[in-house]
């Protein structure tokens, strides 16, 4: 199973969207101190997310040069909660991200920014960089890559810059007696 998502126009106030506000049910978490918000990934698209969307931040300030990027000291985080649309705070949203809608595309070999799938696809090929999350018991869940960002058309501009690197972020979790995944884990970036 893989399942590709891209960023699109317009903007969408529910399910996969990128940038601009997070989803209101999260915009009172904790997090939202030391983090900010880049897209949802939306419900029901794995059998881990029956039900649930993953909303995920990056720590304010990251850069790629700096040293919370494995598992389990990571400067990704992911949210998992109920589908809920856009909230009305959109300075909680990574600076310089425009908001947009985030479409499921079809299977080619175009890369996706969103990747659902059974296994990561690295870019480095080295899949020891997975070792201690996978040895707490978790299993690839989906990636971001940012070669699928736009670079041409209507959302070229849609990211200012490249968040880390022009790499891949690989997110890992453990799904419940009932299937779904409760809690999602940022497990490495790939370069």
């Amino acid at each position: 199973m893989e399942i590709l998502f891209t960023p699109s126009a317009p903007d969408c106030p529910d399910g996969g969207r990128v940038g601009g506000a997070p989803p209101i049910t999260i915009q009172e978490h904790p997090l939202f101190a030391t983090h900010q918000y880049l897209l949802t990934v939306p419900a029901d698209h794995a059998s881990w997310a029956r039900g649930v969307e993953v909303s995920v931040l990056l720590r304010r300030g990251f850069t790629i040069g700096d040293d919370d990027l494995e598992y389990p000291n990571m400067a990704m985080r992911a949210i998992v909660h109920e589908p809920s649309p856009r909230g009305d705070r959109p300075e909680l949203g990574w600076p310089k991200l425009r908001a947009a809608a985030l479409t499921v595309m079809p299977n080619d070999d175009s890369p996706g920014l969103v990747r659902i799938a059974d296994e990561p696809q690295l870019i480095q090929q080295e899949p020891e960089h997975s070792a201690a999350v996978r040895a707490d018991g978790h299993q690839f869940l989906f990636q971001i890559d940012e070669e699928g960002w736009p670079v041409d058309g209507e959302l070229a501009d849609i990211a200012a810059e490249y968040l880390w690197g022009y790499g891949s972020v690989y997110f890992y979790g453990t799904p419940g007696p009932d299937g779904v995944v409760r809690e999602v884990l940022a497990g490495f970036i790939d370069f």
